[in-house]
């Protein structure tokens, strides 16, 4: 018996030392440009970079706000706040969760270089990427549907399944209008598995995909707008506290991951602006739509149904529509940036 269990925890050592070597391989091809001259860290194997350097990349001016725990990029268009030992930093307030806590050190705060890479450059500087993706033919995703209707509130008779597919044909005219090509998934009350989504997408030959959600939670109170982009190779999704063996795993939709973080950014930025908050920001998940796709892809929550403030205005005509129009803004947004040089 003893032999066996010293069997096992050579094995979980063995595990562990492969998954910590290629993380580190895989972390440090993530350097920052030379010209940046960026101080660098090594912290539990992974590069860190500070973000005085990063922030003069950018052109912005770095500086500790008073009470010397935030730390706060800035140029005259673009604000960056970011915590110490957090994961999550701010863009012009919108909340962009982090693969890695960020670490003060000899007064400097540094970020892991991969979130410089999957944060940072791709919503700052996309420029900076290769083989920029096009924007023209849009597959929307109406979550759940047929014999699985999602969240629900009885009381105000919602059903999730009802509401992405009312805000799904409400965004493919807006989109159609503007000369988009769009394919829905699905556009009718019929079940569609989750793996045949991101199938049908890659079928279509998509520039982009778009899937549609809402929430409900225990907690009467939980409102707002959250988005989610594929979580990138050896980082943990946003509900987990570290990586474990099971991240190292890299998926097709990683092939994309400038994009994905683009794309997100921008539907999430557009529904807050479009309905206000509460904005629970840009995260990462392993969703099973979004692990497949050949194109970039997000899934948005569009709010609670558990919240009845929110319910109540869902039952309007004229809060879907606003929903779509913000998301259609969120895309055209993303199309732009993509279609910008620098």
């Amino acid at each position: 018996m003893r032999s066996g269990v010293l069997l096992v925890k050579v094995g979980r050592l063995v595990s562990r030392y492969i998954f910590q070597s290629l993380a580190l391989l895989a972390a440090l091809s993530f350097f920052v440009p030379v010209s940046l001259s960026a101080r660098q860290i090594q912290v539990d194997g992974k590069p860190y970079v500070d973000l005085a350097t990063v922030g003069k990349g950018f052109g912005m001016q770095p500086y500790w706000l008073k009470g010397y725990k935030t730390y706060r990029l800035r140029s005259q268009w673009t604000t960056i706040d970011v915590g110490k030992n957090g994961r999550t930093l701010y863009i012009n307030r919108l909340p962009v969760a982090l693969g890695f806590p960020t670490v003060e050190s000899k007064g400097q705060l540094f970020i892991a270089t991969a979130d410089y890479k999957h944060a940072l450059q791709p919503i700052l500087t996309p420029q900076a990427f290769k083989d920029r993706p096009g924007c023209r033919r849009i597959v929307i995703d109406a979550g759940h549907g047929g014999k699985d209707s999602g969240a629900r509130n009885d009381a105000y008779g919602l059903l999730e399944k009802d509401l992405t597919l009312d805000v799904a044909r409400r965004l493919k005219v807006l989109l159609k209008r503007s000369g988009f090509e769009v394919v829905m998934t699905r556009d009718s009350d019929v079940y569609l598995p989750l793996a045949q989504r991101p199938k049908m997408a890659n079928r279509a030959k998509a520039d982009l995909f778009v899937s549609l959600h809402f929430n409900a939670a225990g907690s009467a109170s939980a409102s707002g707008f959250e988005s989610y982009a594929l979580t990138p190779q050896y980082q943990a999704s946003s509900k987990y506290p570290r990586p474990t063996a099971k991240d190292a795993v890299r998926c097709k939709g990683n092939d994309y991951d400038p994009w994905n973080a683009l794309i997100t950014y921008h539907v999430e930025r557009a529904l807050v602006q479009g309905l206000g908050g509460p904005d629970r920001g840009m995260k990462r998940a392993r969703w099973s739509v979004l692990k497949n796709l050949e194109c970039p892809g997000v899934l948005t929550e569009l709010g609670f149904v558990s919240h009845a403030e929110t319910a109540k205005g869902l039952r309007s005509s004229a809060v879907r529509q606003k929903l779509a129009q913000s998301l259609y803004e969120g895309i055209v947004a993303y199309r732009k940036r993509l279609q910008r040089t620098q």
